[in-house]
């Protein structure tokens, strides 16, 4: 929180109350309690310097990913990092990698989100985000993409069936995204079946 109002931004917290974690009722709840015309959703664990992304956003860009490279923490730097050090020490937990768009920060109009919201059909970990990037794509087109090193903080990973997939019906429902990328109407189809104010059943 302190770490995104110091770069200028007011954060809003979204919660999901009961049942299992579903990011997209978290954004919804936190997207009602906001008027900003361009959202940045961030998960909680990661901190990447969005500026360049909001500029581009409001010059035009449909879209925007700030980052590029994913740095995972490991246990001892976050714990350092949590203590004060700054983000760009201590090991990672293994190589970074270029990170998908759809995760870990994505800086957008709130029109965008409105016709292509994360999609609530996926519970726990696992492929909501990767699926939300195919959407953006097909709806509004390429992003913007910056280069800036996303850190990621350690935590104990959540329930999952392996490093890849979530989940039996989060990899089934990806597969339908996968399947429609490149048909923007498949796309189109998939979010008019999530039903409900900002995609939320």
């Amino acid at each position: 929180m302190d770490r995104w109002r110091s770069a200028g931004y007011e954060p809003v917290i979204g919660e999901y109350p009961t049942g299992p974690w579903r990011k997209a009722s978290a954004v919804a709840a936190a997207l009602a309690r906001t008027s900003a015309s361009v959202l940045i959703v961030a998960d909680a664990d990661v901190w990447v310097d969005v500026s360049e992304a909001v500029a581009a956003v409001g010059d035009g860009a449909p879209w925007a990913v700030p980052h590029g490279p994913v740095r995972r923490l490991a246990e001892e730097a976050t714990r350092a990092v949590l203590a004060g050090a700054p983000l760009g020490d201590g090991p990672l937990t293994e190589p970074a990698y270029r990170g998908v768009e759809g995760g870990g920060v994505t800086v957008l109009p709130r029109d965008l989100y409105e016709v292509s919201p994360l999609d609530p059909r996926f519970a726990g970990w696992g492929q909501e985000d990767e699926a939300w990037g195919i959407a953006l794509r097909a709806v509004a087109g390429r992003a913007w993409r910056g280069s800036a090193p996303l850190y990621h903080l350690w935590h104990p990973p959540q329930n999952r069936l392996s490093r890849r997939w979530g989940s039996r019906d989060g990899m089934t429902l990806y597969r339908r995204y996968r399947h429609a990328a490149r048909r923007p109407e498949e796309v189109r189809f998939l979010l008019a079946e999530i039903g409900g104010p900002h995609g939320v059943a």
